[in-house]
């Protein structure tokens, strides 16, 4: 008889593989900890870690806490007090369900509980090393539960390897916690990154929340939310459409009171407030509450995911949730009303200036080459598959020594954002915003690798800018880049800094946004061991750049297009996005049927 082979994994194995799904790094830890002591009736928890939660996580709730027997059981897989049968799954008032959390953890950590009852007269204490039992003892402890993780990952090495630095990690987890704190104003929260304190939660109202949170600054000008439609309901707060604040991710959206994310949501919400400008980035909080039976968190183990039965009736909901409160918000304090239809905006609002392009520097970035440069085509009038420039021809620029690469007698702006020249190939079209952003990455990154410094123009009268946690935390790691980088900033006391320079070629009307939208581009970049080089050079290009709708001069043009073709790559920007295309003269010809 043959060996099977097929067979039963072992506990260990099976364990860890549960862990990988529900314990990615750090702050997953932290989430699933945290909402379990919610689910206990905390009303304060502290959360402390060491080197950016690798080395020792310190959870610590004032809850209900568990007795002995259930201190022996609650590190096993799929066991939970909060569901018994498979109905619950359908009408969950818990944020943990699944009895996974801290199976998940024990099996990969060296773990440690101390729980005491509000009954009980003394404290227990439950050692696990791997998911095995290593001691039990009665201890002294107050009434709640206590959770230390240590060395996490120490017998899945690899995963570690995986791990961000400390810094990044920290902020994660502080993100993490700022979420779930946000939908609990009621709950004292303190965490606390090695012995210094980073966040504190005073219990309180939501706006107060949202001030400790994302700064006073855009808190009291937030305007509240509370719309009804189709069974669903909407409440919280969004900025203000003349906020330009520049914070990309400053969405926080939540499902009975469960910090979730969404794309569709986002969209709905970003298209409410198309009406009012390009440049508005809104910050928004908003609660949905719907019927049980609209909704599934039960799709990922770690929860991440929320499916939604029907996704169209969310977006339209939580649209004219927003566009509603925005036009009841310009008719309370006077100013002139936007009416906004419901399939079309584009022509309700117009763009307001742009001073950038005044200031921008026409120093060459680099001096010219004398290579040959291949030239990729593309046929305008074809479908090419998105963001992909297909090769039409193999034929490549002749550039003469000493001679720019281009000089066109004159430009044509094409809706505020291509650019438009010929050449001897046929019509050019580029990106103005994605050969700007080449041009700036890879200046960054040269200055970054360098003891060079881009120009700085000190400011006579410094600006101060409100940060948020996360904000402030990414910028103490990021700080000694953003000074080659031409920015100078200084701390003014508790998440405000004074800004004492910026770069010479950049607008004063432009700083702070450009602050704001730089942290946020690192967040989104993901850094894995540091955040690298390549991260930072990135977020430097996609937020110093030229804009989509920004007037250019035909200098600023010239400038631009020879720069473009100077650098090592011009035809894609930093993120992979083409920056030129060209139209054959064959091409049109055809199309005249010539």
């Amino acid at each position: 008889m043959k060996t099977p082979k097929i067979h039963i994994l072992s506990d260990e194995i099976i364990n860890k593989i549960a862990a990988g799904e529900v314990i990615e790094r750090p702050a997953s830890v932290v989430k699933e900890l945290i909402e379990n002591a919610l689910d206990a009736r905390s009303s304060f928890i502290k959360v402390q870690i060491e080197e950016g939660g690798k080395k020792k996580i310190t959870i610590t709730d004032n809850g209900e806490g568990m007795s002995p027997e259930d201190l022996k059981l609650c590190y096993l897989r799929h066991t939970t007090s909060k569901l018994s049968s498979a109905d619950d799954l359908f009408h969950l008032r818990t944020n943990g369900f699944r009895g996974e959390a801290v199976a998940s953890v024990a099996a990969i950590s060296k773990m440690t509980i101390t729980s005491k009852t509000t009954e009980a007269t003394s404290a227990h204490k439950i050692q696990i090393q791997a998911g095995e039992i290593q001691k039990i003892e009665e201890v002294s402890a107050p009434q709640g539960t206590s959770f230390v993780i240590e060395d996490l990952f120490f017998n899945t090495p690899v995963r570690r390897n995986f791990l961000s630095s400390e810094s990044a990690e920290s902020t994660r987890i502080l993100d993490a916690i700022v979420r779930i704190a946000i939908a609990h104003p009621e709950i004292r929260f303190e965490y606390r990154n090695e012995s210094k304190e980073t966040f504190t939660g005073v219990e309180g109202d939501l706006r107060s929340r949202l001030a400790e949170t994302i700064g006073s600054g855009i808190a009291k000008k937030l305007i509240p939310v509370n719309y009804s439609e189709n069974n669903i309901s909407i409440s919280g707060f969004i900025s203000p459409p003349d906020v330009l604040n520049g914070k990309k991710n400053r969405h926080f959206l939540y499902l009975k009171n469960r910090p979730i994310w969404n794309p569709a949501v986002i969209k709905a919400v970003q298209k409410a407030y198309e009406p009012y400008g390009k440049l508005i980035s809104p910050v928004s909080v908003l609660f949905l509450d719907m019927p049980d039976m609209d909704f599934d968190v039960n799709v990922h183990p770690a929860k991440k995911e929320v499916r939604f039965v029907n996704d169209s009736s969310i977006y339209s909901t939580v649209y004219r949730a927003i566009r509603n409160t925005l036009q009841e918000e310009s008719s309370s304090c006077g100013a002139p009303v936007i009416h906004l239809s419901e399939n079309s905006f584009s022509s309700t609002v117009q763009e307001p200036e742009k001073s950038w392009s005044s200031t921008v520097s026409q120093k060459p970035l680099f001096q010219p080459k004398s290579t040959d440069k291949e030239v990729v085509t593309q046929d305008l009038f074809s479908l090419p598959e998105f963001g992909k420039i297909i090769p039409l021809s193999q034929k490549s620029f002749e550039i003469p020594d000493k001679t720019p690469l281009y000089s066109a007698p004159s430009f044509l702006q094409l809706a505020d954002t291509y650019i438009v020249c010929q050449d001897m190939e046929g019509l050019l079209l580029i990106d103005q915003s994605a050969a700007h952003a080449r041009i700036l990455y890879e200046q960054a990154i040269k200055t970054l690798e360098s003891d060079n410094v881009i120009n700085s123009q000190e400011l006579l009268f410094p600006e101060l800018i409100e940060l948020s946690k996360v904000e402030k935390s990414l910028l103490i790691e990021i700080l000694p880049d953003l000074r080659k980088l031409g920015f100078y900033l200084e701390p003014f006391g508790g998440d405000t800094y004074q800004i004492r320079g910026i770069p010479s070629g950049l607008s004063f009307s432009r700083a702070e946004k450009c602050i704001h939208e730089f942290l946020d581009s690192l967040q989104e970049d993901s850094p894995s061991s540091k955040i690298p080089l390549d991260s930072t050079a990135k977020a430097w290009a996609s937020t110093t750049a030229y804009r989509a709708n920004e007037k250019l001069n035909n200098e600023e043009m010239s400038s631009l297009v020879n720069q473009l073709l100077q650098t090592k790559e011009p035809l894609v920007s930093p993120y992979g996005k083409p920056t030129l295309l060209r139209i054959p003269i064959e091409d049109i010809h055809k199309k005249f049927k010539r």
